[in-house]
């Protein structure tokens, strides 16, 4: 009796147990379903969809693309998630692991057995399978009823349609889409989308029911930007200088090709280069644009600004003469000529044609620091262009207060004072549109995804350094330079005039000019009596050669870009009897000894 007892005791206290815990798990339902700080699990799933980045496109529009990004889904898969998932579809048998594979390989065209055997590493999850831009796929693998084990990321890859070409005017973009150099950073603003969203459901490990979405807002794709360059001059002007500053030995060159009377910019390179989907591998001097970003000593293409600024005061006239020696009382320690002899006097004309030091010092000093410095501000010198793209420099013009009597004679030739190359290439734009100086540009236009213009450039005019007259005395001078007797013989052009100046500068190395590295400049006008380009040219020297000087490096490089670029255009050569006249360019050069006789140079050549 007393074991039976016993008995009745223990299972009354279990029982009494399970009723306790019976009750307490309603105490805590009600407690819950009281309390409004304990809250149901949310299944509801957002995610924002990045926006499509704008495309870049040169002066024909769509039917030329720079640079463009391309949606794509990035898929890894989840072993974990593809064991622990149901899929079927209503009315059939649930799909094995061997069935959802088949269709994932299938429709990203990836190998069956790889990734049958990654499905077996389940500690590894979230393996890399493929990125794609293919919505077909990307629709298969998100149908829940068909797939599992997929996790799909939406991103987007930026396209360099035409790898190196243009890489420091179009910049390059980082990891999450930002500009990093050139249009990509400094117009990233506008390049830049408006993010969409999804709304939707996901399950108790939070991931997307790629087929309970209940929102989708598409997201709003950023602007385009339209270009002044034209892609077939660029691509001439890329592989001219490439092959020119090999064949003359440089270690680095530039140019810049500008349309003569609207400012605006039809070609830029600057080498080395880089590759902007490789930007983080390039190093920092192929990454610098030496156009908009270097500053150097100019050398005698400096001359011209000169000579346009003591005849537009009324100071000479192309005809005046100056003494040719060196010591001369009533100026301070004149530049050299180096072995140059020279007749007792030269014209204003055959100083800017021989690039004499002396003549061009002398005019200077007799201008003035004051009118040189206003004049050369005038023109641009000494404050930025405006052209759109990051990290212009603005060049070293002290004030004209700041300089000591040596500066006075070699400022005028192009020593002293730092330019960069498109101030040089607007200066001389200044003098090819009749001294009406116009502001750079390389943005045609910004158009938003609906059509929406947000900026359009049109010709700007900044002012007039000089008078029409003096520029067309001024580009008349400067035809001697690319003759027999001038210091770009080589850069003459058969069936068209070239107005334009040679400069050999020294390079400064530790405080002190350098005798054997230089910089060499032809900056050219064509046609000179009805210009419409303007063609800069820039070799840099780091090795001693016997092609240092802007006439036989750069000069030669200029001809076969303005040549092109003329031909392209389809511009009427001035001088057809040249062509006429010379099947070739060998007999051409061979009568560039009489060409200078031959033609005489009026002012009525020239267009109002």
């Amino acid at each position: 009796m007393k074991a039976l007892a016993a008995g009745s005791g223990r299972l009354l206290f279990l029982e009494a147990l399970l009723a306790a815990f019976v009750v307490y798990v309603i105490y805590r339902l009600v407690c819950a379903h009281l309390n409004e700080e304990i809250v149901a699990p949310d299944y509801t799933y957002e995610r924002e969809l990045p926006a499509l980045r704008g495309s870049i496109y040169d002066r024909y529009g769509e039917e030329y693309p720079l640079a463009k990004s391309v949606p794509v889904w990035e898929y890894r898969l989840d072993p974990v998630s593809l064991t622990n998932t149901v899929v079927k579809k209503r009315g059939e048998r649930r799909r094995n692991k061997g069935a959802i594979m088949k269709t994932v390989a299938d429709a990203l065209s990836l190998d069956y057995e790889k990734i049958m055997n990654m499905t077996d590493n389940v500690k590894n999850r979230y393996q890399f399978l493929a990125i794609s831009s293919d919505a077909d796929a990307n629709r298969t693998i998100c149908d829940s009823k068909l797939v599992a084990g997929i996790a799909i990321e939406d991103r987007q890859i930026r396209e360099y349609l035409h790898n190196r070409s243009l890489c420091h005017v179009l910049g390059s973009v980082n990891a999450e889409h930002v500009g990093s150099a050139g249009i990509e950073q400094r117009y990233n603003r506008d390049l830049t989308g408006i993010p969409g969203k999804i709304i939707g459901k996901k399950d108790a490990r939070g991931r997307e029911l790629y087929d309970k979405r209940e929102i989708s807002i598409d997201p709003r794709p950023g602007a385009d930007i339209y270009l002044t360059i034209d892609h077939n001059i660029q691509s001439d002007v890329e592989s001219i200088l490439e092959k020119g500053i090999k064949e003359y030995g440089a270690g680095s060159g530039w140019c810049v090709v500008m349309d003569a009377k609207t400012g605006a910019i039809y070609a830029l390179a600057s080498f080395p280069d880089f590759n902007p989907s490789e930007y983080n591998k390039a190093g920092d001097e192929a990454k610098r644009n030496r156009v908009t970003n270097l500053t150097y000593e100019p050398g005698s293409v400096m001359k011209v600004i000169t000579a346009a600024a003591a005849i537009d005061t009324g100071l000479v006239r192309p005809e005046t003469r100056y003494r040719t020696n060196r010591n001369d009382d009533r100026y301070y320690r004149l530049p050299s000529d180096g072995s140059h002899t020279w007749e007792p006097t030269m014209t204003i004309t055959d100083a800017i044609v021989h690039s004499s030091n002396i003549v061009i010092g002398k005019l200077g000093v007799d201008l003035g620091p004051k009118k040189l410095y206003e004049y050369m501000c005038a023109f641009g010198f000494g404050k930025k262009t405006g052209i759109e793209l990051p990290g212009e420099e603005a060049g070293i013009l002290p004030h004209w207060e700041k300089w000591d009597k040596v500066k006075w004679s070699r400022a005028p030739i192009g020593q002293g004072v730092s330019v960069t190359a498109m101030q040089l290439v607007s200066a001389y734009q200044a003098i090819a549109n009749n001294g009406l100086r116009m502001r750079p540009y390389i943005i045609d236009k910004i158009v938003a995804s609906d059509g929406t213009e947000i900026l359009k450039n049109s010709p700007e005019p900044l002012g007039r350094p000089i008078s029409a007259r003096t520029a067309r005395q001024m580009r008349a001078i400067m035809l001697g330079v690319a003759s027999k007797n001038g210091t770009a013989r080589r850069a003459a052009i058969r069936g068209y005039s070239v107005a334009g100046k040679t400069g050999t500068a020294q390079k400064v190395i530790n405080g002190h000019y350098s005798d054997s590295l230089y910089r060499a400049t032809f900056c050219g006008i064509v046609p000179a009596t009805d210009p419409k380009l303007v063609v800069l040219v820039t070799l840099d020297f780091e090795q001693r050669t016997k092609f240092h000087q802007g006439g036989n490096s750069s000069g030669p490089i200029f001809k076969s870009i303005a040549s092109s670029a003329l031909r392209y255009l389809m511009v009427e050569p001035d001088r057809p009897d040249e062509i006429e006249e010379f099947d070739s360019e060998t007999e051409f050069e061979k009568f560039m000894e009489s060409r200078g006789r031959k033609y005489d140079i009026i002012e009525s050549d020239f267009q109002e």
